[in-house]
């Protein structure tokens, strides 16, 4: 996706069209609605709360080719060759700009070595080494991420908020096609907050 397209759909997001909104009530600030979701029925081996989140931490799954996957085949991948009690990821985003629901936003991931306890894992289906994201993976994340900003009260252009794994970790994760449009990812995020005061 070029810069133009970006915009584009930052745009279209800020005006609302990508970011529902629900009207306010007795003086209240509208909210943003949160994004829909996928909720498939995954079993995990144990369960830890997670007791903050202080950012958002942004991946591809960055398989060998560019492709599509699902929260079910990450799960199985993670749970059998990793050993782990599921999926890492709080949410995948496939390449049609579907929100799939990995492990309970509430618990604590598998995703960010040494800050899993007070973040969110958002992944994108792809790798962005090789390919760019597609448009709608874009403006679906633009939406997740802004929604959980409000819900965790963060602001998105504060330093550390939303970052790519490899600032936390070493890696090339979420590989330079996606990394590269993380700053337009929180300005976006900023821009669908403060419209919808």
């Amino acid at each position: 996706m070029n810069r133009r397209e970006f915009l584009k759909y930052s745009f279209v997001a800020a005006l609302g069209l990508g970011f529902p909104m629900l009207l306010p009530s007795h003086g209240q600030a509208a909210r943003l609605a949160k994004p829909p979701v996928r909720r498939p029925a995954l079993r995990f081996t144990e369960h830890e709360e997670r007791p903050a989140t202080d950012f958002l931490v942004i991946h591809h799954t960055g398989l060998r080719v560019d492709r599509d996957s699902t929260v079910e085949e990450i799960h199985q991948f993670h749970q059998k060759s990793m050993k782990w009690a599921g999926i890492g990821y709080h949410y995948l985003i496939r390449k049609d700009g579907t929100i799939e629901q990995g492990r309970p936003p509430g618990l604590v991931g598998a995703h960010a070595l040494g800050h899993n306890t007070t973040s969110v894992g958002i992944c994108l289906a792809g790798n962005f080494n090789l390919a760019k994201p597609t448009g709608a993976q874009m403006a679906s994340l633009c939406q997740l991420a802004a929604w959980l900003c409000q819900e965790y009260k963060l602001n998105p252009l504060k330093r550390g908020v939303i970052v790519g794994h490899r600032d936390l970790n070493d890696t090339d994760c979420p590989g330079k096609n996606l990394y590269s449009l993380l700053k337009g990812v929180r300005q976006s995020c900023q821009e669908a907050l403060f419209f919808r005061k």
